[in-house]
């Protein structure tokens, strides 16, 4: 075990050698005495289970998991590039061909795991991760969960950070009938939204909007998401291909919302992706 790379709700994750692949790995440390109750066991075993199915290059790979009188131990993939946020934030922002590269990236693992009935739910640029290569890496797997697909499957547990949140998952809080509820899918498409925003203005959309005095208060903020059009003019170096696509997936109302086929399926991809 070495030096620690960053803390979470649970505990640590550090950086150690593994002794059977002899390569460097994540070991992310959660403490005994904070699993308290049924309910975060459970969610710990989901993570666990759910990494352990998913198989794809741009997912972290669960190595092992351990366990000792005081911890347990999940041992994953380490990636050395550091965080997809610190990328961004050293060069400003990414050019069109660049972030075309690395959202493809990002959209391949989205859709990989939501053919395999597995929504993440709590997709965002510091749980976006560089190998040595610079590919991307989705990491921090504890809000995902399963969904049944053709059966109009519903989630409803309100959580993912409140930047990258889709704003059905605070919209729809409520007692009535299907009050609550958000399709889980639907949701990681508008985070993959904001995350392309980020990579090619620098800015986050709506909360980093200088025209909403009201980006503090989490009730205003969705409200204000709601009625707004996609605050695309402190962005204008964008070409007309990114407008439309940003245009389609951070669409407020998530019947209207594209789905990730018709993502892949945008003009944009080919255009950058062919200039490379």
């Amino acid at each position: 075990m070495l030096q620690t790379l960053g803390e979470g709700e649970f505990g640590k994750v550090k950086l150690g050698i593994h002794s059977k692949f002899g390569e460097e790995v994540a070991v992310k440390l959660i403490r005994r005495d904070t699993v308290d109750s049924e309910a975060k066991m459970v969610k710990i075993a989901r993570e666990i289970e759910l990494l352990d199915k998913l198989k794809h290059p741009n997912i972290v790979r669960l190595y092992d998991v351990v366990e000792t009188d005081k911890f347990f131990g999940i041992v994953l993939e380490y990636a050395s590039g550091g965080e997809l946020f610190d990328h961004i934030l050293a060069h400003r922002y990414l050019r069109e061909r660049d972030a075309a590269k690395l959202f493809a990236q990002l959209i391949s693992g989205v859709w990989y795991m939501h053919q395999n009935e597995i929504v993440h739910r709590d997709l965002k640029l510091e749980n976006l991760l560089l190998d040595r290569n610079r590919n991307l890496i989705i990491t921090d797997f504890g809000f995902a969960n399963r969904f049944t697909r053709g059966r109009n499957d519903l989630l409803e547990t309100m959580c993912g950070s409140p930047c990258y949140a889709a704003p059905e998952l605070i919209n729809s809080a409520g007692d009535g009938p299907g009050q609550g509820h958000y399709v889980g899918t639907a949701a990681d498409v508008w985070s993959c939204g904001v995350i392309l925003y980020a990579m090619l203005s620098g800015y986050l959309p709506f909360d980093d909007d200088p025209t909403n005095p009201d980006a503090e208060d989490i009730g205003k903020l969705y409200k204000y998401i709601s009625r707004t059009p996609l605050p695309l003019a402190f962005a204008a170096h964008l070409s007309a291909e990114a407008r439309g696509l940003l245009s389609m997936m951070l669409v407020p109302d998530p019947g209207r919302r594209a789905d990730l086929g018709d993502v892949m399926r945008h003009r944009w991809f080919g255009r950058c992706l062919g200039s490379r």
